[in-house]
């Protein structure tokens, strides 16, 4: 039994670029979509007093509610908010097959800083918000998936 096969190499090699070349622009584009997934997370997240991996954010302190109440401001639960200039600077860039979150604002970027690691007010309370929980970071690798092989045809 003999066995011939005719293979136009050429063609083969311009279907294995396009796929790379497709498959490099479906997860560039699926990054952007999870990146702004994680920004609008966050924001949510935490304008509703939530921390990342569950629980409550840690009371304001009686100082603080007056000063928010004089201002208009809600103070039943700690939501980080008082113009909205913070989260409305929380934006992310992709380079490659990454993408980082950041603070545009460098203003709002080390208020950010303050309320996240350093701690706030007299006792340095810290209010761990900036990162991806456990129960989010399954959300958006299920998406990417999706998105992935849904573009990809697969």
């Amino acid at each position: 039994m003999e066995v011939t096969a005719n293979i136009n190499t050429v063609e083969v090699t311009k279907f294995l670029k396009n796929i790379t070349a497709r498959q490099k622009a479906v997860i560039d584009k699926g990054l952007k979509r999870v990146s702004n997934m994680a920004v609008l997370m966050i924001t949510k997240r935490t304008q509703q007093g939530k921390l990342p991996d569950g629980g409550n954010m840690r009371a304001y302190a009686p100082s603080t509610v007056r000063g928010r109440k004089k201002r208009g401001r809600q103070t039943g639960f700690v939501d980080l908010t008082d113009t909205g200039k913070m989260f409305r600077s929380l934006d992310f860039k992709t380079s490659g097959f990454k993408s980082t979150l950041f603070f545009s604002n460098t203003e709002r970027a080390k208020i950010a800083s303050y309320h996240d690691t350093f701690g706030v007010g007299k006792r340095k309370v810290t209010r761990p918000f900036f990162s991806i929980g456990n129960r989010e970071e399954e959300k958006i690798k299920a998406d990417f998936s999706r998105f992935y092989f849904k573009e990809m045809r697969l």
